[in-house]
């Protein structure tokens, strides 16, 4: 006879905990699931989150709206990421959440501009997207416009500690019930968790505990194991910053490679959110907060370092431990991958829900998948560190190191023909990687011959009406910072109903 699933126990801290614990609750809570949140520590001062426009789908499927984020999180909006010094000579590039022109006789845009680039084109590939465009002129993509080149994605930086707030005031008042303190103790028999002991004695028992927090629960199963990446990915710190908010809020991260490591800034309303990641064995948090004021002189606060180790565990579903975020993929801050993995991985798990409590099946499929979505994650940011031209540690060694297979066969595809092979489970789109392995200086040795069929004067047709399009579309969006002005005039509405998962 079939036991389903009642309980379900989520370990963990900060916007992880909450948004897991909240999403179980809105998927399941109609048919008497109990979420039972262990709540280990408070969310990280001065940290921020940066989620991907996918992000946007997951707080409407939770029912929160833009304008509260706004205005509870200090949450700007963002179309890409802004990476510079990577190839150590001062030259930048932006990876915009957008595609670039427009196929043109069914030919990737990408083809006809690597053929007009011999022909002697000197606009970058950055300049035919609508996204990057609005994103320098500090614009800002709001609704749909069938009329447009594009329809750019928009992602969002938030503040960790409000933004975790916000979380779990919505899953207490959803029914989330919550324990506070560090896990002393699990109650385990076989490959099956009994109860979790918080400091303090309280028990709590589940059919289902889920970790979101350092791996503790799942480290400790039978059978588990951790895959490192530190080869690949090649920073063991991150230091959270906070410094003084930017005069005119851009509407992207920026992301910059400094000697052992690199610093990153994230907009927010009250101040810019920074991060210095680096390489502990030839950096510290003081030389990197120096560094960190050489890209932008804010007068950062400095946090306390965080422990980085890369790398997946090999089996992230044993028993009835489910492993979620880091505790299943540790990847480092850049392109917003932590967020984006969680965020895959929490899909996945509403989509493989146990059917019984002694479940069984769904672990393999559920381990198959974030392992492909992992890889995947780490191959795009194990591109930038490949790909860099920068001198000392841990660049050179970074450059020297041995690809993944999969990201190899990515470099000499794209190197030869600018193509970019994918598969169903990549986090990122054919564009996103043609932004950044021509923004690190891949430019592909050949064009589809197809895109020879159009003349260099319909070509250069087809550009400036390109390029005219993207400025008159631009010009009519409203400035990120008059976007943000009217978000906190607007009355409080209700917040959208959420949408049921399916």
């Amino acid at each position: 006879m079939s036991r389903p699933v009642r309980t379900v126990v989520v370990v963990g801290a900060g916007a992880p905990l909450w948004l897991t614990a909240l999403a179980l609750r809105k998927a399941f809570g109609a048919g008497g699931l109990a979420v039972r949140a262990i709540e280990t520590g408070p969310p990280t001062p001065g940290l921020s989150h940066s989620g991907l426009p996918a992000v946007g789908n997951l707080h409407q499927l939770l029912g929160l709206s833009d304008v509260e984020l706004a205005r509870r999180c200090g949450a700007v909006p963002s179309l890409g990421q802004r990476f510079a010094g990577f190839a150590g000579d001062g030259s930048a590039f932006l990876h915009p959440y957008d595609t670039h022109g427009h196929s043109v006789d069914y030919v990737d845009f990408v083809h006809h501009w690597v053929l007009a680039r011999r022909r002697g084109l000197k606009t970058a590939l950055e300049d035919f997207s609508l996204g990057a465009a609005a994103a320098k002129q500090g614009r800002i993509v709001e609704g749909d416009d069938p009329g447009r080149l594009s329809s750019p994605g928009v992602g969002l930086h938030v503040d960790a500690v409000a933004y975790a707030a916000l979380l779990r005031q919505r899953a207490l008042a959803d029914g989330v019930s919550v324990e506070q303190g560090a896990v002393a103790d699990v109650q385990r028999s076989g490959e099956r968790i009994e109860a979790v002991v918080v400091e303090g004695g309280a028990v709590a028992v589940g059919d289902l505990f889920v970790d979101v927090g350092d791996g503790a629960l799942i480290g400790q199963m039978p059978g588990a194991g951790f895959e490192p990446w530190n080869a690949w990915l090649p920073f063991d710190r991150v230091l959270p910053l906070s410094g003084q908010r930017l005069n005119t809020l851009p509407a992207y991260a920026h992301i910059e490679a400094v000697d052992g490591g690199w610093v990153g800034l994230y907009p927010l309303q009250d101040r810019t959110a920074g991060l210095a990641v680096y390489d502990s064995k030839v950096a510290d948090a003081q030389g990197m907060v120096r560094r960190a004021e050489g890209v932008s002189p804010l007068g950062w606060r400095q946090g306390g370092a965080l422990v980085l180790k890369p790398g997946m565990q090999t089996r992230p579903w044993i028993g009835n431990c489910v492993a979620l975020g880091a505790a299943a993929i540790t990847l480092d801050p850049s392109d917003a991958a932590p967020m984006h993995a969680l965020q895959a991985g929490l899909s996945h798990l509403v989509t493989l829900f146990p059917a019984d409590i002694d479940g069984g099946p769904e672990a393999r499929a559920y381990g198959a998948a974030t392992a492909a979505h992992g890889r995947s994650l780490r191959d795009f940011q194990a591109m930038h560190y490949h790909l860099n031209r920068r001198s000392g540690a841990p660049w050179e060694a970074a450059r020297g190191a041995e690809p993944p297979a999969d990201l190899a066969y990515k470099l000499q595809l794209f190197g030869a023909r600018g193509v970019v092979p994918t598969r169903e489970d990549e986090a990122f789109q054919p564009a996103n990687w043609a932004a950044c392995l021509i923004g690190h200086g891949v430019i592909p040795q050949a064009h589809d011959p197809l895109a020879e069929g159009v003349s260099e004067g319909e070509q250069i047709q087809i550009f400036q009406k390109i390029l005219g399009g993207i400025a008159a579309d631009v010009g009519r969006m409203r400035p990120l910072e008059a976007r943000l002005a009217a978000m906190a005039q607007r009355p409080a509405v209700q917040a959208p109903a959420p949408l049921r998962f399916t």
